[in-house]
């Protein structure tokens, strides 16, 4: 893979009061943030060593750099799910009117050829550029390595030793920028030209994967007593006393009419007769309860499904799904990492939101204009 320096822009703190605010805002805001003072710029072209800090001591260490789009053209920067077209589209419009990437798309990768020897060599080359803390507690730390002789090491293995990485946040970003990137080739008088996208590279055991839960809209079509009965073919169904989320695979739980239930896949019915060994909850959810009882064809474009993350616990499932009396929610069991590489090697793909990876950059932390 091919990886390069960037020139990173970061916010000027001494002139923001309230950090995590101030980056909530910075999505859709970036150009005016950035034409009035409130980041900085360094104009030495960099790859920056980056560490997350909890608060209990877990600590999170990766490598910011700029990835060619080639690589993700010629398949070594390797997809594992479908795209929401909508959201697609909102990112190339973002890109397009911030001039710049607000944030690093999460690429994994396989830490092969002692890379944690080279990156201890690495940090100590580095030297704290800027940090930040969260009011969650968290402390983003960001090591600079601006010379060529260190840059171009760092270069050298990625190119001869990782062959490709997978896409764990990013999806949508990653393509529209892709999208423009084609287009921009094709009309050299059109600037800029995005050749590259802002990236942080972690290795498998730095990742953790959590669950991708659903909130659907359908009760204005269905009542919740019929749904239930149709559930019913395809799962044994039981009664929960207390909220909970699936504790294995092939289960799910569902909450409907202010009541949960317990979902199990029907032996006879479904697992039986899966097609191919990397199929799962998440397609399964969206091949039976979506298409076959709802009616869902297209869940990339269809607006009545909304997705809560697996951190937000099984409180933000119920408060999700409370804002609509038409809605049903759906927790489902997480991925295992292994079952995301598998999907990606065999060039299949995942439904939409089936994963959720942790850390997590918030926007506007470390910026490439473009």
């Amino acid at each position: 893979m091919k990886i390069h320096p960037f020139k990173a822009s970061y916010p000027e703190q001494s002139l923001i009061p309230g950090i995590d605010s101030f980056l909530s805002k910075v999505k859709e805001n970036y150009r005016e943030f950035a034409d009035n003072g409130f980041f900085n710029k360094d104009n030495t072209p960099s790859i920056f060593i980056y560490q997350i800090e909890g608060p209990i001591g877990k600590k999170h260490t990766g490598i910011i750099a700029s990835a060619e789009l080639e690589d993700y053209l010629s398949g070594k920067i390797v997809i594992h799910e479908h795209t929401i077209a909508d959201k697609e589209q909102q990112q190339m419009e973002l890109i397009v009117h911030r001039h710049s990437m607000v944030k690093p798309i999460l690429l994994c990768f396989d830490p092969v050829d002692n890379f944690y020897q080279k990156m201890e060599k690495w940090v100590d080359v580095s030297e704290l550029f800027f940090s930040v803390e969260l009011e969650d507690s968290t402390k983003h730390l960001f090591y600079k390595i601006g010379e060529s002789s260190s840059i171009q090491e760092i270069q050298q293995y990625f190119e001869n030793s990782i062959s490709h990485a997978y896409i764990a946040d990013g999806h949508h970003r990653t393509a529209a920028a892709s999208r423009l990137y084609k287009n921009y080739s094709k009309a050299p008088d059109i600037n800029p030209e995005i050749p590259s996208i802002l990236s942080v590279f972690f290795p498998y055991d730095q990742l953790e994967v959590h669950d991708y839960n659903r909130v659907i809209e359908v009760l204005n079509s269905i009542t919740p007593t019929l749904f239930l009965a149709k559930l019913s073919k395809y799962c044994n169904i039981s009664p929960l006393d207390v909220p909970a989320k699936p504790g294995k695979q092939w289960e799910l739980t569902c909450f409907i009419n202010r009541e949960w239930y317990r979902l199990n896949w029907r032996h006879s019915a479904v697992l039986n007769k899966l097609k191919t060994e990397v199929e799962n909850d998440y397609q399964l959810f969206n091949e039976l309860i979506l298409k076959e009882i709802l009616g869902i064809e297209d869940v990339r474009s269809d607006r009545r499904i909304k997705y809560v993350a697996g951190p937000d616990g099984i409180q933000g499932v119920i408060d999700a799904t409370q804002k609509n009396d038409l809605n049903v929610g759906f927790c489902l069991y997480p991925l295992s990492l292994n079952t995301m590489i598998k999907v990606a090697d065999q060039k299949a793909t995942l439904p939409p939101k089936s994963t959720y990876f942790l850390p997590r950059i918030k926007n506007g932390l470390i910026v490439q204009e473009i």
